[in-house]
């Protein structure tokens, strides 16, 4: 899957002129937590929910409510702003997307195309592919176990599912500690299968089943 496919097109963007009291009425009226800070059609910045609580003015301020909101007029983003955006293309695999997001600690990255913003693609879109390719939302059966070290594992498990007449949804691979040692796991999500049957099959073809939930 691609980021193109996940993205949200025409985000909320600022200008670095804006203001700071700007900003925050964008992120509270609108729920959105990134703004994408462009200039001369140019990306030049990103502003977060996390930039606006952190140079927000103390609760315990002593200003009044009319100089409150004249600093925050006179505050403009281009002062607030994050300078250094990692970007990503409506091409880019939207697993390197996620990879991004977790190795920079972001929870956003804007969409470039020839140098333009087309669109900014979140933690929140990312979960969201993850749980409609795992098919977290519809009753299926999920499976996990051991890939076995030893050659037709991986092709014997598929076998044993296919004649216990299930059909597999979707599939990934993961690690994980399995008696002191670190394993591949396979996970499945699976239609069509009667749990207990399918257990007995794959235990006896030498398979180490970690959970079966239907």
């Amino acid at each position: 899957m691609l980021v193109e496919k996940r993205m949200k097109r025409d985000p909320v963007t600022l200008s670095p002129e804006d203001s700071f009291r700007h900003a925050m009425t964008l992120i509270r009226q609108k729920g959105i937590r990134h703004l994408p800070v462009v200039e001369g059609g140019r990306l030049v910045g990103i502003v977060t929910d996390r930039d606006i609580r952190q140079a927000s003015p103390s609760p315990a301020t002593s200003l009044e409510v009319h100089e409150l909101h004249y600093l925050l007029e006179k505050i403009k983003i281009r002062e607030i702003m994050t300078r250094k955006v990692y970007t990503v293309t409506p091409d880019t695999p939207i697993e390197e997307a996620a990879r991004l997001m977790l190795q920079h600690k972001i929870g956003g990255l804007p969409v470039l195309q020839d140098g333009g913003l087309v669109g900014i693609i979140t933690e929140t879109d990312i979960l969201a592919a993850f749980v409609d390719v795992m098919g977290i939302q519809q009753n299926q059966t999920r499976l996990e176990l051991v890939l076995e070290d030893r050659p037709g594992a991986f092709l014997d498990v598929c076998r044993i599912i296919q004649e216990q007449g299930g059909d597999i949804v979707s599939m990934v691979t993961a690690t994980a500690a399995h008696r002191g040692e670190e394993k591949k796991v396979l996970v499945f999500r699976l239609d069509g299968v009667p749990v207990d049957p399918l257990l007995v099959h794959l235990e006896a073809g030498g398979h180490t089943v970690l959970s079966a939930i239907s």
